[in-house]
């Protein structure tokens, strides 16, 4: 609950039949308290349920695959990604991948470097669909950093899958002296 939209974490969960009956229960318990209910990140072939909800929907982010057995930078279509990481290599920068067990000494230098991100977003933590910085969670997982020189000037968390197959972020931040991408 946030102000007054009740926000759901995903589709409900069970048989059709049932999905869909949670589905209106939640849209009714929230009208009977006043709020507005949302459903975030749904399933595409539930959005007729939230239609007929009577909700709007809305196209928040994308989410991207890559496959890295096979990506290059090669090409003209990987040209501003190519450029971006010959400067970041001319500056002075090195990306590298630190195993949970390495994670707790850097923890007051990414602290400082999320504060930092934090103060120019002009924002605060989010906590519900995106992680936060909270040392406990990310002394347990792997950490992506870039370092200029010696200093650690941008990270993210890595969320490894069950199999070691697929990876995804969570957490990026960078501190106010990472150079801009491109």
């Amino acid at each position: 609950v946030e102000g007054r939209s009740w926000i759901a974490m995903g589709d409900p969960i069970g048989p059709p039949d049932v999905r869909r009956e949670l589905a209106w229960q939640f849209r009714e318990r929230a009208d009977a308290h006043g709020a507005r209910a949302s459903f975030y990140e749904v399933a595409a072939s539930e959005l007729p349920v939230y239609l007929d909800l009577g909700l709007v929907l809305r196209k928040l982010g994308e989410e991207a695959r890559v496959p890295l057995a096979t990506f290059s930078l090669e090409g003209p279509r990987h040209a501003k990604l190519r450029h971006a990481r010959n400067r970041m290599q001319r500056e002075g920068c090195r990306f590298e991948v630190v195993p949970a067990a390495g994670v707790p000494p850097l923890l007051d230098e990414i602290e400082a470097i999320s504060a930092q991100w934090l103060a120019h977003k002009n924002t605060r933590e989010k906590r519900f669909s995106l992680g936060c910085f909270d040392r406990a969670y990310l002394a347990r997982l792997p950490l992506a950093v870039v370092r200029r020189d010696a200093r650690i000037v941008a990270f993210s968390n890595l969320w490894l899958g069950g199999e070691r197959e697929e990876m995804s972020i969570d957490l990026m931040r960078y501190g106010e002296d990472a150079l801009p991408a491109v």
